[in-house]
Order: C-alpha cells, then sequence, then structure tokens
C-alpha cells in the first residue's frame, strides 16, 4: 500500500477470504511500508478504480489469485482520517495462493484466534475481526 501522508487521503481495500474456519492472511515483505508485519491482503485503489476492481487487481498482484468480490464488511479509518480501509469479503475463483515476494513474504491460513495471539499481526486487524464477528 502506498505510503500516507498529510496532503491527501490514501484510499485501500482488503480481502477477507475464508476457507473453512481459517482466513488467508499474508506477512509483508521486508521491502514495503511496515515490513514483516501480518495483515489481511490488500492495498491502496488507484485513481479512478472501483473498491472491487481494486480488490480483484491487490488479490492477483500480492497472492496469485483471481476472487470474486463478495460483499463490504466494514470501513477502517486510521491515521486521523488519512487511511481509509475498505474490508471487502471474497471468493477464490481459481488458484492457490502463493506470495508475490516483492510485496509479501508468506502466506498463512489463520483460525480468528490464531490471528489475535499471532506475534506481529498489523495493528487495527483484530479490530475487523471484532467488526466482522469473528
Amino acid at each position: 500500500m502506498s505510503g500516507v501522508n498529510s496532503h491527501r487521503t490514501v484510499y485501500g481495500v482488503l480481502g477477507i477470504i475464508r476457507r473453512d474456519d481459517r482466513l488467508l492472511m499474508i506477512q509483508r515483505s521486508a521491502t514495503v511500508r511496515v515490513p514483516l508485519a501480518w495483515c489481511f491482503p490488500g492495498g491502496t485503489i488507484e485513481e479512478g478504480e472501483s473498491q472491487d476492481a481494486a480488490l480483484v487487481r491487490e488479490m492477483r498482484e500480492e497472492v496469485h489469485l483471481e476472487v470474486a468480490p463478495g460483499k463490504l464488511l466494514m470501513t477502517q479509518t486510521k491515521h486521523d482520517g488519512r487511511l481509509v480501509l475498505y474490508c471487502w469479503s471474497a471468493t477464490i475463483l481459481s488458484g492457490e495462493p502463493r506470495p508475490n515476494p516483492m510485496e509479501v513474504a508468506q502466506i498463512e491460513w489463520l483460525t480468528p484466534a490464531e490471528i489475535r495471539a499471532k506475534s506481529g499481526v498489523l495493528a487495527g486487524t483484530t479490530d475487523i475481526l471484532d467488526a466482522i464477528g469473528l
């Protein structure tokens, strides 16, 4: 996701992808903002791009998945309103998740309890779990 600055609001999208009782989580690569943090896959919505189109593109770029956007689960505002994240459910249409090493170090399927207990989880991730009832 692009850096956040004080001049404009950055809009991003996160994909909440379930497999049975587990959620797809990524560990960011060492070369991106907030390196090696664990979070849901996603990224910045580009100028003129819809939320669902950004979700499809980001899942392709980060974890090599073709997904169908589900529904908007919640919106999270951070950094004094300078970052707005739209959290969408998504269903895998094809592919097995594999990391794009430029952006993602590792991928894991974790239960909500495992996410809550995991070291290095990006701030706000458990707030998302709470808000969507997991």
